[in-house]
């Protein structure tokens, strides 16, 4: 089970600190497979995952939809 974070983010609108994320940080997962000569273990990388966990800013009201329309139209998410 990859190693989740939750933490407080600041809204793009108000810049307070009133947002609630989880985070999963990118991380590199193991496959074994059998193979004629024996097992083989390849590695691919997961990406990080970002989920808001709030439903809107507590100061200035916005909804967590124009949040994470914020957020990917800067690239954070």
């Amino acid at each position: 089970m990859p190693f989740l974070q939750k933490e407080i983010w600041e809204c793009p609108f108000c810049g307070k600190e009133t947002i609630e994320v989880l985070v999963r940080p990118a991380t590199y997962v193991a496959k074994r497979s059998a193979v004629r000569g024996g097992r083989k273990t390849s590695y691919h990388k997961v990406s990080a995952e970002i989920v808001i966990l709030s439903e809107s800013c507590s100061n200035c009201g916005k909804k967590k939809e124009e949040i994470e329309k914020k957020w990917r139209e800067m690239k954070i998410i």
